[in-house]
């Protein structure tokens, strides 16, 4: 009875030790163990769209799982961010931007999440430069130091469109006017598309674009190219001055203003799981094939570690911040 009892409490000591041990493994099961959502606000077809699409296909072969992108448009993307905020989800990643975490946030008073609180920096995917273009007409002689210095000596007679009030390319024409001192009047307008058409009939003066959808329009004929916004020169348009260039008679040392795609994970993702997110993202800009058909897309691919991206984008928000306040700009 008692070498019964001895062997019976050994066996029962053993199970408890094996249960120990099995518990840490279980609850360390690798990630991904489900596909991965890549949450993008916009619809499909545009370049954020595209370059998400781009990343999510190349990041599979690292993480072994689909990486499914998921379009959720609206308010400039600030209802898929906010219902990104809150549902966690540690197999989820939000495709952040300049308007849901820098402009956004700079606008409204009120959003349904915390750009800083509720999300964690994962790493910067692509810029995406933009360049100011004119009506060849109403600017004939494509100079934008001769445009600026007009606009200052006729404060809000010469225009600039953009796409649309609160967009990126309409707080960064009031950048440029508010450093150049040179007041201009903005006309904004509902997207790309219709901006180009105004600036290409002569109803505005200038346009600030994406370079991705200015392109064919600069190399056409129909729009001259007056500076890009990128911190030197382009490749696509090498006769072209980057602002900076224009330096401290516009207050433009060092400009440089661009959009910026990123990705983001929840507030409740582990360490582990966000280095191994960054890993795979950043291995996925590092394809030569990924990064050809990113910059056929005229944008620039980046990586970096997610520390630098997460001050990136905090910088972005005092500083579009502080134009929006600056320029008493106020959105419907």
């Amino acid at each position: 009875m008692t070498n019964f009892s001895a062997a019976f409490g050994r066996r029962i000591l053993l199970g408890a030790a094996a249960a120990s041990l099995a518990a840490p493994a279980l609850a360390q099961a690798p990630w991904p163990s489900r596909d991965v959502r890549l949450i993008v606000p916009f619809p499909p077809g545009g370049t954020t769209d595209v370059v998400a699409r781009l990343v999510a296909l190349a990041m599979r072969d690292r993480l072994g799982r689909p990486v499914v992108v998921e379009n959720q448009p609206g308010a400039g993307s600030t209802t898929a961010a906010g219902r990104f905020a809150r549902e966690p989800d540690d197999h989820a990643l939000f495709l952040s931007q300049i308007a849901s975490h820098a402009i956004g946030p700079a606008l409204y008073p009120t959003l349904p999440y915390d750009p800083e609180a509720d999300f964690r920096a994962v790493t910067l995917l692509v810029t995406v430069p933009n360049v100011w273009v004119a009506n060849p007409r109403n600017v004939p002689d494509g100079d934008v130091r001769a445009l600026l210095r007009d606009a200052r000596a006729r404060p809000g007679i010469r225009t600039f469109a953009s796409a649309g009030n609160g967009t990126s390319t309409h707080l960064t024409g009031e950048l440029i006017a508010q450093l150049a001192r040179a007041p201009m009047q903005h006309v904004p307008y509902r997207g790309a598309g219709p901006g180009m058409v105004a600036v290409m009939g002569g109803e505005v003066d200038t346009f600030i674009d994406n370079l991705p959808t200015a392109l064919p329009q600069i190399r056409a004929g129909t729009v001259k190219a007056l500076a890009v916004t990128s911190p030197a020169r382009l490749p696509d348009l090498p006769d072209v001055p980057a602002m900076s260039e224009l330096g401290a008679e516009f207050g433009m040392a060092g400009f440089a203003a661009e959009a910026w795609f990123g990705l983001h994970a929840h507030r409740t993702a582990p360490d582990a799981v966000v280095a191994r997110m960054a890993e795979a993202a950043r291995a996925a800009l590092a394809d030569t094939a990924v990064q050809a058909q990113l910059a056929e897309r005229g944008t620039q691919p980046k990586g970096g570690p997610s520390a630098e991206y997460a001050a990136l984008v905090t910088a972005e928000r005092v500083r579009w911040r502080d134009v929006v306040r600056d320029g008493n700009i106020r959105v419907q």
